[in-house]
């Protein structure tokens, strides 16, 4: 309604470098994001382990199985935060074409803020108990799988499905 546009942009508040949908365009040389469904299938397993993990914190009382030695609970732990953040990694890195630092410490923070919100809600949990040792095997695991997923997975130059 007779308002001046700005050289360089598409609509009123949009720079020109923002799609459609209010998505940024890729900077010149890096990857572009993979489709929707695409996005969905890779973020889908990172989703399906956090509501088994919500439903396992759930329970008052895990199977001995799963503790068959002591402080294998913190292996335990560990390796399922290394698992979660090797398949986001992959979801970040193949869909969303996150860059580098994004991507480590993107995950990084939200690997710890989703260990301290499952320790929250353990304490909620009758026969559960908040653990400081379970929160650092959580991160920690998430922290190697980052560091691996980084130092060797992109080392490599794997190549990216397209």
């Amino acid at each position: 309604m007779g308002e001046d546009r700005e050289e360089g942009t598409v609509g009123v508040d949009r720079p020109a470098a923002e799609g459609a949908g209010g998505e940024r365009a890729p900077a010149p040389g890096a990857a572009p994001k993979a489709s929707r469904g695409r996005r969905l299938l890779l973020w889908l397993p990172v989703a399906l382990m956090m509501g088994v993990q919500l439903w396992l914190s759930s329970q008052g009382r895990l199977p001995d199985a799963l503790s068959p030695f002591p402080g294998s609970d913190k292996l335990a732990h560990g390796g399922w935060f290394f698992l979660l953040a090797l398949l986001a990694w992959r979801a970040a890195r193949d869909g969303e074409a996150w860059p580098r630092r994004r991507r480590v410490v993107g995950l990084l923070v939200g690997a710890s803020l989703w260990a301290i919100s499952d320790e929250a809600h353990q304490s909620f949990v009758p026969g559960r108990a908040v653990e400081a040792a379970d929160l650092l095997a959580d991160v920690a695991g998430a922290a190697l799988a980052l560091a691996l997923a980084e130092g060797v997975l992109a080392a490599r130059r794997l190549p990216r499905p397209g």
